[in-house]
C-alpha cells in the first residue's frame, strides 16, 4: 500500500481568534463610521438619515455569515474550481462594459445588477486572482508546469487589468498588479522574467495614466494641490483640512463638518478622513493598528499553513485586505494620486464588504490546520494516522 496516499499531512485545530477580532472590530467602525459620514447626505437626498446604514448593516450580516460559513469549506478545494471562476469574472467583466447591461454611475461603468441589488465583478476578479496565482505557483503544481505555462497567469492577469481599466476603474486596476507581482515576487517567479515585465510595463502606464487626461490632472494635483486648490486640488486639500480639525482627540463622532459637501464620497473612499476629523490621530493611528495587527495574523496564518498552496493563498489574502487599505490611506493623506480604493470593511459597499469577509473566512479555515510533524505520525495496521 501507498504510504504517501494515505498519509494526511495536516492536523486540524481552532481558527485564528485574533484575526477574527480584528476583522469583527473593523467591521463595527465601519458601521458607526457609515452612519456619521453618511446622515446628512442620506437625509437630504433620501429623505431617510438611516439609508445607507441599513444597507451597510445587510451587508454587514451577509458577509458575515458567508464568512462562518467559508471559514468551514477545506482551503484546498478551490483549486479544482479556479477555471470556473476565472471565466467568470471574465464574463461578468465584459457584461459590465455592455451599455444596458451595466450599470454607469459618474462615468464609470462597473456594476451589474437591477436597482439597489447590484454587485462589482471586479471585486471578485481580486479574490479569484488571489486563488489562482496560489494554485499556479504552488511549488506541487510547478513541478508539472513549464516556463510558458507559468506566463498564463501574467496573461490573464493582463487581460483583467485591461478590462478593469476601460470600465474605468484604475484604482481597483492597480491593486490587482501590485498584488499579483507581490505573489510572484513570494512564490520564487524567475527574477529576469519579472524585470523583463517592469520594463515592459513603463510604456503602458504612461500610456494609461499620462495620456488620459483626467489621470494626469490628478497626478499634477497631487504633486501640487494648492496650485488650483479651488479646482483640482480642491478635495485633497479638503481632507488634509479634515485632519488638521480633528487634531489630537477629534471633534466627536458625528460632529465632523467636512463630510458636508467639502470632502468627496465621505462614507466610501474618502471616509479615513471623517474618521481623523471625528476621532482624531488617536482614531486614525487605531485604524492603522488594527490593519497592521490583521498583517501580522495573516502572515502568521501564511507561515504556520501546512502546504505551499496554503502559504501562498493565506499571504495573498492578506495582502488583498492591508494593500488595498493602506493605498486608501496613502490616498487621503496625500501620499498618492486620487485612486478611487474603498477602505476594507470599514468604506460603504457590499460588493467590497462581502469579498473581503469571504477572503478573511478562508484565511480563517487555513488558519485551522498545522502540519503534521514525524512524531504525530503513528501507524495503525495498514495506515498511517
Amino acid at each position: 500500500m501507498d504510504v504517501k496516499a494515505v498519509i494526511d499531512t495536516r492536523r486540524k485545530g481552532e481558527p485564528q481568534m485574533g484575526l477574527f477580532i480584528v476583522a469583527s472590530i473593523l467591521i463595527g467602525i465601519g458601521i458607526a463610521m457609515t452612519y456619521s459620514a453618511s446622515a446628512l447626505f442620506a437625509e437630504r437626498t433620501f429623505g431617510d438619515s438611516l439609508y445607507f446604514l441599513k444597507r451597510q448593516l445587510v451587508w454587514s450580516f451577509a458577509g458575515f455569515m458567508v464568512m462562518m460559513f467559508v471559514q468551514q469549506i477545506d482551503y484546498r478545494n478551490y483549486q479544482q474550481y479556479t477555471k470556473i471562476m476565472l471565466a467568470f469574472t471574465l464574463v461578468t467583466l465584459v457584461l459590465v462594459l455592455i451599455p444596458g447591461l451595466g450599470i454607469s454611475v459618474k462615468g464609470s461603468s462597473r456594476w451589474l445588477g437591477y436597482g439597489s441589488l447590484r454587485f462589482q465583478p471586479s471585486e471578485l476578479v481580486k479574490l479569484f486572482i488571489v486563488i489562482y496565482f496560489a494554485k499556479v505557483f504552488s511549488y506541487e503544481h510547478q513541478r508539472d508546469i513549464n516556463v510558458l505555462q507559468m506566463l498564463l497567469p501574467l496573461l490573464m492577469v493582463g487581460v483583467f487589468f485591461l478590462l478593469i481599466m476601460l470600465q474605468p476603474d484604475f484604482g481597483t486596476a492597480i491593486d490587482v498588479a501590485i498584488i499579483s507581482v507581490v505573489l510572484l515576487f513570494v512564490s520564487g517567479f524567475p527574477l529576469p522574467y519579472m524585470l523583463g515585465l517592469a520594463v515592459l510595463s513603463v510604456p503602458m502606464f504612461y500610456l494609461l495614466i499620462y495620456q488620459v487626461e483626467y489621470r494626469r490632472e490628478r497626478i499634477l494635483a497631487f504633486l501640487d494641490p494648492w496650485s488650483d486648490r479651488f479646482g483640482k486640488g480642491y478635495h485633497i486639500i479638503q481632507s488634509f483640512i479634515a485632519f488638521k480639525l480633528g487634531g489630537l482627540l477629534g471633534a466627536g463622532l458625528g460632529s465632523g463638518t467636512q463630510k458636508i459637501k467639502r470632502l468627496p464620497e465621505p462614507h466610501t473612499d474618502f471616509i479615513f478622513a471623517v474618521i481623523a476629523e471625528e476621532t482624531g490621530l488617536v482614531g486614525t493611528f487605531s485604524v492603522v493598528i488594527l490593519y497592521l495587527l490583521f498583517f501580522y495574523f495573516g502572515v502568521k496564518i501564511a507561515l504556520r499553513a501546512p502546504d505551499e498552496y496554503g502559504r501562498l493563498l493565506a499571504l495573498g489574502l492578506t495582502l488583498l485586505v492591508t494593500v488595498q487599505a493602506f493605498l486608501n490611506i496613502s490616498v487621503v493623506i496625500g501620499v498618492l494620486p486620487t485612486t478611487g480604493i474603498p477602505l476594507p470593511f470599514i468604506s460603504y459597499g457590499g460588493s467590497s464588504l462581502v469579498v473581503t469577509m469571504v477572503g478573511t473566512g478562508i484565511l480563517l479555515n487555513i488558519s485551522k490546520y498545522r502540519e503534521v510533524v514525524a512524531q504525530e505520525l503513528k501507524y495503525s495496521g495498514e495506515v498511517w494516522v
